[in-house]
């Protein structure tokens, strides 16, 4: 991947609000934010550029580049044919191919069932790839397939300035090949979904260890309610956020029949259907 990203003709051509040019950049996966001035835009652009030369840089220099706290090697580069599968099913979904993101095979700390995320920064803008070390030499491990973790961060990256969550997960995991995952995963939206239902499990489990080794008196069916409140919230509400997802997106394939997905894709929560972001 080459750090020069951009022309200097492009870039001013961003500014005025060039429409070949800004047609051009949302197709790699560029898109223009909310509320985002093409001025704006063309300095997020600049900015991008100049990260990623920073770190390049650094790899040629060092060999080594530290951002968020991971310590990137040069070695441990995803190489650029890597991507190359994953294009066509991300320009068939959402009309885009982003082939300008730096990946890097790493196995965090926390890496026990880790597969794979993307890291990116905003307004500074800066995105890259991880995925653990196993995906160097082979597609799949356990649940996961490298080509369906890299398509899924790629839908992320394309929409950070859009800064709308509502609808991320649903979209992203359109990419994979599962019809499970396809139909249930905008389930967890964001961290403290997870957490609110490893938490209510973790609760049970102590109250039954507590009640059959100590013979504390702890009402398990309490605790079953709760883990039981924890599910029904979680599949009521992405009941309701994919039956809005459903129905813009044939509403606007009735008007717009092979582009109405990749028009969805780049719309916020707001023009979806919701007053959320």
């Amino acid at each position: 991947m080459s750090a020069d990203l951009f022309t200097d003709a492009q870039l001013q051509a961003v500014e005025t609000g060039d429409l070949a040019t800004l047609c051009e950049l949302d197709e790699r996966g560029f898109l223009l934010g909310d509320a985002e001035t093409t001025a704006d835009f063309a300095e997020r652009l600049r900015c991008l550029q100049r990260n990623i030369v920073d770190m390049q840089k650094a790899l040629e220099k060092d060999g080594t580049y530290d951002v968020a706290g991971f310590d990137l090697r040069a070695n441990d580069r995803i190489p650029a044919e890597r991507f190359g599968p994953i294009h066509p099913l991300t320009r068939e979904l959402y009309g885009f191919a982003i082939d300008w993101v730096p990946g890097f095979y790493i196995d965090p700390s926390f890496s026990w069932l880790f597969g794979g995320c993307a890291f990116y920064f905003f307004p500074d803008f800066f995105a890259l790839f991880i995925i653990r070390k196993t995906f160097a030499d082979r597609n799949r491990w356990l649940i996961y397939s490298r080509d369906e973790l890299l398509a899924h961060e790629q839908c992320h990256v394309a929409r950070i300035a859009l800064n709308s969550a509502v609808f991320e997960e649903t979209m992203a995991y359109q990419t994979s090949t599962s019809t499970f995952r396809r139909a249930i995963g905008g389930l967890f939206r964001k961290p403290t979904d997870s957490f609110m239902l490893l938490g209510s499990t973790m609760i049970l489990l102590a109250g039954q260890l507590l009640r059959v080794l100590m013979g504390l008196p702890i009402p398990i069916v309490l605790l079953w309610c709760v883990v039981a409140g924890v599910v029904a919230f979680l599949a009521a509400r992405h009941w309701r956020y994919d039956s809005l997802h459903r129905r813009a997106l044939a509403n606007l394939c009735e008007q717009w029949p092979d582009t109405g997905r990749c028009i969805l894709f780049r719309c916020t929560a707001r023009i979806a259907g919701t007053n959320g972001r």
